[in-house]
């Protein structure tokens, strides 16, 4: 089944909220990724400078913008945007919308079957785990721990800081990370997370699931930061490679087959790679989820994924599936923490391994990826999260 890839609204904050209703926070002045670590992993995974890297996600924005636009008026017109291995803006349309795709200095043409690169994934870089300090900030791509009462857990990654609808610091994840909505029990306020410590399961406890959405197709979780945590939330941080600085959140984007993105996770760190397909329904709302080739393992799920400094995506699940050509209806499944001293499990496997290690697989796994179009990494869109809980706001202060 063809995916459609005409896409909504994405870099302009003002443009955002006007067509796609996506509440989006003021945007802070990003801060420049030119320096040392950023730019080494994004051109060891995608072979392209940083500045390159940014140029084709605000070129993918464009696109996103110019979809939504003449589709809000021709439904149709816009058949597919993307960006070609060249990073070039291409777009399939007919009508009035092929002339305006030419005077925005587009490119037309057919959509091909496999219109993306699948970059090699590639760094010797990892990300550091937040200190366990009780007001230490809590960033994208740090470690924690959801617990319930009757002793399910999930070890996961943080993804995006936002403000809930009341007002509140909380924070985005995936919805399987909440083992007990994905056991298909109720919410309810003992499903809370906690900090991950070295030395034992569970710190101090930083928040409560305030929603969790795991149904087979969206996958997003809006925990709610508990009074003593709230300081810790109050930031727009993704955790960058080590020995650069983290990156800062300035806005919303919206998925874009070929535009670059970066991972920042607990287990594999900070990967980079591109979007391959987008899973849009509904050609006038943003897109639900995408495929990437940005390395990501189990306990990498609720992780971030960028496109330069906007927040595109959620790290939502990852495997293979016997139709690569339609996206998975599975609910994904959650790593549980392991102890010190446990027997040897998956999750206790890549807690001795660590990020470093890991990532020096990327290039293996990037050779691989293009070869077996069944395996897919999937991504929970933002746009999509934000556009479906109307008073939530993306921290980008």
């Amino acid at each position: 089944m063809k995916t459609t890839r005409s896409v909504g609204p994405a870099s302009v904050a003002a443009v955002f909220a006007a067509m796609m209703c996506v509440p989006v926070a003021s945007a802070a002045p990003a801060a420049s990724p030119e320096s040392g670590a950023l730019a080494a992993a994004v051109q060891r995974d995608l072979g392209i400078s940083v500045s390159e890297y940014e140029r084709r996600s605000e070129l993918a924005q464009r696109l996103a913008v110019f979809a939504s636009t003449e589709q809000r008026r021709a439904p149709g017109s816009v058949r597919g945007v993307w960006l070609d291995q060249q990073g070039r803006a291409m777009v399939s349309a007919v009508g009035a919308a092929g002339e305006a795709a030419r005077q925005m200095g587009f490119q037309v043409g057919d959509e091909p079957a496999n219109p993306v690169a699948v970059h090699s994934v590639r760094t010797d870089l990892r990300t550091p785990v937040a200190q366990e300090t009780s007001n230490a900030p809590i960033a994208g791509g740090d470690v924690y721990v959801s617990r319930t009462p009757n002793n399910q857990a999930a070890r996961c990654s943080w993804a995006f800081n936002v403000i809930d609808g009341d007002g509140t610091p909380a924070a985005l994840t995936a919805g399987h990370c909440n083992e007990s909505v994905l056991a298909g029990q109720p919410l309810a306020p003992d499903q809370q997370t906690f900090r991950w410590q070295h030395d034992r399961i569970t710190g101090p406890a930083t928040g409560t699931f305030e929603k969790s959405v795991v149904d087979g197709v969206r996958d997003y979780s809006i925990v709610r930061a508990t009074p003593e945590a709230r300081e810790s939330f109050r930031n727009n941080l993704v955790r960058g490679p080590i020995g650069g600085p983290a990156v800062r959140v300035t806005g919303v984007g919206i998925p874009v087959s070929g535009a670059p993105v970066c991972k920042s996770g607990t287990t594999t760190g900070f990967t980079c790679g591109v979007i391959i397909a987008v899973d849009q329904p509904d050609p006038q709302r943003p897109p639900i989820r995408f495929k990437h080739t940005a390395l990501a393992l189990p306990g990498d799920s609720g992780g971030a994924l960028l496109s330069g400094t906007l927040a595109i995506g959620i790290i939502s699940d990852g495997g293979i599936y016997s139709d690569p050509t339609r996206f998975p209806t599975d609910r994904p499944s959650v790593l549980p923490p392991a102890p010190p001293g446990s027997p040897i499990t998956l999750s206790r496997l890549l807690q001795q391994i660590g990020p470093g290690p890991l990532q020096s697989a990327g290039p293996l796994v990037g050779g691989v990826l293009p070869y077996i179009p069944q395996i897919a990494m999937i991504a929970q869109s933002v746009a999509d999260v934000l556009a479906q809980n109307p008073g939530v706001q993306l921290r980008t202060n």
